[in-house]
């Protein structure tokens, strides 16, 4: 009867080392699970914020390409009016030949 006793007390002390590690076990995935969720939601945060910046990006290119082609145009058909009003609004100075 005593060793059937002591069996007892040893699959008590069993079930609450158990119980234990189980506790445990189970706090830790649900600080993992709150953890990845928290990453997963700061991931898509920072998507949306990368994609608003390309939009931004991609409005900044289209209007500099439009002012280059506008610049190109004015270089090209006014080469001659920019010329005769840098003359008359500007003193040229004599440049120093080394």
């Amino acid at each position: 009867m005593a060793n059937g006793t002591g069996d007892t007390k040893y699959e008590s002390f069993l079930k609450y080392i158990n119980t234990g590690l189980l506790t445990l076990i189970f706090g830790f995935a649900m600080m993992i699970f709150v953890t990845v969720n928290g990453i997963k939601a700061d991931n898509l945060e920072i998507q949306k914020e990368l994609l608003r910046l390309k939009t931004v990006q991609d409005i900044n290119t289209a209007n500099i390409k439009g002012a280059e082609a506008k610049i190109d145009a004015l270089e090209k058909y006014q080469t001659e009016a920019i010329k005769s009003w840098v003359d008359q609004n500007y003193v040229r100075r004599p440049q120093k030949i080394d």
